[in-house]
């Protein structure tokens, strides 16, 4: 992590004092994060930490910590793609990501929001099991803005 990312997340997070209501939401992933230019090689990590249920709890709790500690209110899973080879995915990725989903949001309860985002393409959106998902997730952001090339 950046050596600015904290004092950046805590200034980020105090905006709540100045807006009652406010939420403020950390996004997990991201094209670059899957990417296999990566220079970080993280193209496997989403793969890797659901492919067991050891390495979801792991990541979980992580995840939690970070978050209670930094005040954020809930988290958006920015995976792309689960189950697409181009982009480093494994078949299993199907089945594990809303295993993934309903482990965290047991351990969230209601407390911490949970959102994921989705491609608007089927191409990359058939590897969704998007009707299990839904049941973990407070809502789904459609990438309407991601179309070209498609």
């Amino acid at each position: 992590m950046d050596g600015n990312a904290a004092t950046l997340y805590s200034r980020f997070t105090a905006l709540k004092a100045k807006q009652p209501g406010l939420q403020t939401w950390l996004l997990v992933g991201g094209w670059s994060f899957n990417d296999a230019t990566n220079t970080l090689n993280t193209q496997n990590a989403f793969s890797n930490m659901v492919s067991s249920p050891a390495n979801r709890q792991a990541f979980i709790t992580s995840l939690r910590n970070f978050m209670q500690t930094d005040g954020f209110d809930g988290v958006d899973i920015d995976w792309e793609y689960p189950a697409a080879e181009d982009r480093g995915g494994v078949p299993a990725d199907f089945s594990n990501f809303p295993t993934f989903l309903a482990e965290l949001r047991a351990s969230f309860g209601s407390g911490l929001g949970i959102s994921v985002t989705l491609p608007s393409s089927y191409w990359y959106l058939q590897h969704f099991d998007v009707l299990d998902m839904e049941r973990s997730v407070d809502w789904f952001n459609i990438m309407s803005y991601d179309i070209h090339g498609v």
